[in-house]
């Protein structure tokens, strides 16, 4: 069997009330071949104090200037030990299969550059929202369409992170996992392994309805920026950038719509998706944002 060890970086910033819960998930692991680096991005709650409770060898505390999510993973990767690196949010919980299962999938793949589990989606009472565990041998293809991934079910291997690490622009923050997984789709497979391992909280520090259109609107833009300028994704899906505008002009419309601003807003952006891409109007995410825009 292949040796095989995994670090699991947790990038947080004011979360105080979630990340023990996260660490000690992540701490029930049946696999005991882990590290976990937690990488505090200038909290200024009383997040170290919560985790000085927990008491492991396997846990490192690091605490940094803030600078946003993309720069604590990178910091939390330089660090990393590990084979393949596990970037898990600081708001989520792991099942005890969690690394169990990467580790299966790795030696079944054949230690591959990417690898993706399943998820489900909780509310913060436990209720469960949804299960995402029907994806495809390899995603690539589908992720055009939007961010299917949850950051906590990928697993990247050590050398592949050092070689393409997270965006650190600020403007970009909440997209740069999107950003980056493009980017790697463009030049490995992500393959993916159903096994449910973990759990994505919709708790309200997620909501969209405290967006801030000016931010949101030029985060979209820039991730546009991003991908127009590398050379690899224009190789691969640059024959397809009218399909990831109008679903990008899709989420948008279903964000603005949710955050209940100005019902025209969202009508242009679904009626530029419509231009780009006739045929999304057929489909569910389309229909779902016009519904919502419609309430």
């Amino acid at each position: 069997m292949p040796d095989i060890f995994f670090s699991i970086v947790i990038p947080t910033y004011n979360r105080a009330g979630y990340i023990r819960k996260t660490v000690e998930s992540l701490l029930q692991q049946h696999d005991s071949a882990y590290e976990i680096i937690v990488v505090d991005d200038g909290s200024t709650d009383n997040t170290e104090e919560v985790l000085a409770h927990i008491k492991s060898d396997k846990v490192s505390y690091h605490k940094k200037a803030n600078a946003e999510r993309g720069a604590a993973r990178n910091y939390g990767a330089r660090l990393a030990k590990g084979t393949y690196i596990n970037f898990f949010d600081s708001d989520d919980v792991a099942y005890p299969n969690h690394v169990g299962e990467a580790r299966k999938a790795i030696i079944s793949l054949n230690q591959p550059e990417v690898i993706h589990l399943g998820y489900d989606v909780k509310d913060p009472e436990g209720k469960l929202l949804r299960t995402v565990d029907a994806f495809p041998p390899t995603i690539n293809d589908a992720l055009i369409n939007g961010n299917h991934l949850s950051c906590n079910a990928v697993f990247v291997r050590r050398d592949i992170a050092a070689q393409w690490p997270f965006s650190e622009n600020r403007l970009l923050s909440a997209s740069e996992d999107y950003a980056l997984w493009l980017k790697l789709a463009s030049r490995y497979d992500i393959h993916c392994w159903n096994v449910i391992t973990s759990t994505v909280v919709n708790h309200e520090l997620r909501s969209v309805l405290t967006i801030n259109l000016e931010k949101f609107l030029q985060r979209m833009e820039i991730l546009c920026q991003e991908l127009k300028a590398d050379d690899a994704f224009l190789k691969k899906y640059g024959s397809r950038w009218s399909t990831f505008r109008s679903y990008r002009d899709i989420y948008i419309a279903l964000h603005l719509a949710m955050a209940r601003y100005p019902k025209r807003k969202s009508i242009a952006y679904l009626w530029h998706a419509a231009l780009l891409r006739p045929q999304v109007v057929l489909t569910r995410r389309f229909m779902a944002a016009l519904k919502n825009v419609l309430v």
